[in-house]
């Protein structure tokens, strides 16, 4: 589990509820349910948000919206350091025993066990990079319109939030004389700004840029298990292969020498 990502969505909600709750033992008039909640800026702003989202995006890009969400609280990425000792590991055993010698490792990372594959079955080493980078950029696509998506309701939100507004304005400004409309009319214009403006900034903005990142901690990992794959075709020294991919990795990280 990610746990930044967990602390980061209930922390933010915590705080929102705090102050309200804040707000309203200050205010002994004021109450959840009549001043937070009102039913022209939810259905403004979260039916505008979903059917905007709709329009902008495909069938398949909604499906997997759920499963890309999902993405920003589980720890999938693997750890580039244990990458770089299978690879190292890998190519220490086809050194000594030949390539055919790595069909009996257990190898956990899916894009790495591809590319052994086509190792043990002696594909030409072009073959391998074009079907390997053209995974990698298969991949690359799909985050991106993964992150697109999400980023995308991170804009729209706010957005519905200021049509709600506009959408209470005109009700106040309709109807001055009804001085008991005017708390409502009110209401529904601040409401709607303050649920777009959390729904933003709160949730989807920050989970597109987690997204985005976590999707370029994938590709650096790929583009180091092709980099490895291709020395271990060409026989390289196990040891010359960890210093080399040490370079994608930042120094405090790197395996120590």
């Amino acid at each position: 589990m990610n746990i930044s990502s967990v602390i980061g969505v209930i922390g933010g909600i915590l705080i929102i509820v705090t102050a309200i709750q804040l707000q309203i033992s200050a205010n002994p008039g004021m109450s959840w349910l009549g001043s937070y909640f009102d039913p022209t800026g939810v259905f403004i702003v979260f039916g505008g948000l979903i059917m905007a989202t709709f329009l902008k995006s495909s069938l398949s890009e909604l499906k997997a919206l759920p499963a890309v969400l999902k993405q920003c609280f589980i720890d999938k990425v693997e750890d580039p350091t244990e990458i770089i000792q299978k690879l190292v590991e890998l190519a220490t055993i086809a050194r000594k025993d030949g390539l055919i010698a790595l069909e009996s490792q257990e190898i956990k990372n899916e894009f790495m066990g591809n590319g052994i594959r086509m190792l043990i079955d002696g594909a030409k080493p072009e073959i391998m990079r074009q079907t390997l980078s053209g995974d990698l950029t298969a991949m690359k696509l799909r985050h991106k319109h993964s992150v697109s998506v999400v980023a995308y309701m991170g804009e729209v939100a706010p957005a519905m939030g200021m049509i709600g507004t506009l959408v209470g304005l005109v009700g106040l400004l309709s109807n001055m004389a009804d001085v008991a409309s005017l708390g409502k009319n009110m209401a529904t214009a601040v409401l709607t700004t303050f649920y777009g403006a959390f729904l933003a900034n709160a949730l989807f903005l920050p989970i597109s840029n987690k997204l985005a990142v976590l999707s370029d901690l994938e590709s650096l990992n790929r583009t180091m298990i092709i980099e490895g794959i291709e020395f271990i075709q060409a026989g390289g020294n196990p040891r010359v292969l960890e210093d080399q991919l040490s370079a994608y990795l930042a120094p405090k990280i790197r395996p120590a020498t």
